[in-house]
């Protein structure tokens, strides 16, 4: 566009964008000392006497939408016999730029922007103004991280020129069965449409495609959606579900309202922040005894000493002792009771001529020189302190410190 003060007010700055509804511009109210963005619309519109006329209505009615999540509607006019709107200049980018530079949005995000989306329809309903064109590029996201819905109005006075024209380029993708029909447009069709816009959030894509506008709006008309669960198997159950609810063939099938659909959202986003699972707990960490302190090791090595000392000194006598019993051991069996006799083998053990063996003869018991019985024989240790395997059926497999 050449033209450089639109109505004796406006100084265009730089484009900002261009659609076949016309160019928008960053601009500057000179009356006012503000930047605003100004929408002239292309000639389709302008040439089109009874949609100029439906125009200025329909952007009288946006003007007075007072709502957070509705780019205000600042001023209507007409140049050189194009009509224009001047509207708050917003900073971020549109819905359909952040789609095509980032493909789908997480579920918790596209949730949040559905549901603004769906708050400013229903105050535009309230109001009585239906917007007619909900689609990506005409909902913008502000580098607040703000939600506007822009055109309220514009696609009215349009008509039904969208199919018939192309002059609303993409506006068939979104577009109602009902309106592909030639119906009146009605808050169920903007419901419809907010549902594709939340389908192609999820998913990544559009619910339906075709190779021209009529092609599509008849999709919209006989083909049902592929479900979410296989688009987008990450999306919350509920949330496919409203989604396919706004998709619902029937306008009565529905969701009654923009808030209505705008609660389910909301609560189906809420209900899977509530369900997430919990973190699992990762194994114990085990962390290695510190090594003693010098202190510690001085004292150890102090106490080995002391015991190997001890045990050293006490060897000798451990000796001492020790052959004393082999020596009575061994001696104990070749043992003999002194008869007095001169035969200095008398007495042997073992030989049964001699009257004074120790031990059972043949008769009986043997007697010392006075006749009384031998008393001297060791008791033999029967008592066995050896420890044998007790429970010959022991568990081998029993204890084991490891995980079962």
């Amino acid at each position: 566009m050449d033209v450089r003060l639109l109505g004796g007010r406006y100084r265009m700055e730089a484009p900002l964008a261009a659609g076949g509804m016309g160019d928008v511009w960053a601009a500057r109210d000179l009356l006012l000392d503000r930047a605003v963005a100004v929408k002239v619309l292309g000639r389709a519109l302008a040439d089109d006497a009874r949609a100029a006329e439906r125009l200025r209505r329909e952007a009288r009615a946006a003007g007075r939408l007072e709502h957070p999540n509705i780019a205000r509607v600042l001023d209507l006019g007409e140049h050189d016999g194009r009509p224009y709107l001047v509207m708050e200049l917003l900073e971020g980018e549109s819905l359909a730029a952040r789609i095509d530079r980032t493909g789908p949005l997480p579920p918790d995000e596209a949730a949040r922007i559905v549901a603004a989306v769906a708050d400013a329809l229903e105050a535009a309903h309230q109001a009585g103004v239906v917007h007619r064109d909900v689609k990506p590029g005409n909902v913008f996201l502000t580098a607040a991280g703000e939600v506007k819905v822009l055109d309220f109005g514009i696609a009215s006075a349009a008509g039904d020129t969208t199919i018939t024209t192309g002059a609303l380029i993409g506006t068939a993708a979104y577009l109602a069965p009902e309106r592909a029909l030639g119906h009146r447009a009605t808050p169920a069709a903007d419901i419809y449409a907010l549902g594709v816009i939340l389908y192609e959030l999820l998913a990544g894509h559009r619910p339906f495609t075709a190779d021209s506008d009529v092609e599509l709006a008849m999709a919209h008309v006989n083909a049902d959606p592929p479900p979410l669960t296989e688009a987008a198997p990450a999306a919350p159950p509920s949330l496919a579900a409203a989604c396919h609810q706004a998709l619902a063939k029937d306008p009565r099938a529905r969701p009654g309202s923009a808030a209505e659909f705008a609660r389910l959202v909301r609560s189906s986003n809420a209900e899977r922040r509530t369900t997430l699972p919990l973190p699992v707990p990762g194994p114990p960490t085990i962390r290695p005894l510190p090594p003693p302190a010098p202190a510690v090791r001085r004292r150890g090595l102090v106490v080995a000493l002391l015991l190997a000392t001890a045990l050293l000194a006490a060897l000798p006598t451990l000796a001492g002792g020790l052959q004393g019993l082999l020596r009575e051991q061994v001696q104990r069996p070749l043992a003999v009771l002194d008869s007095g006799g001169s035969n200095p083998g008398a007495g042997l053990a073992g030989d049964p001529s001699s009257p004074s063996s120790i031990g059972p003869g043949p008769s009986g018991p043997a007697a010392d020189d006075d006749g009384e019985r031998g008393d001297d024989e060791p008791d033999r240790d029967d008592g066995s302190s050896g420890s044998g395997r007790s429970g010959g059926g022991g568990s081998g497999g029993g204890g084991s410190s490891g995980p079962g």
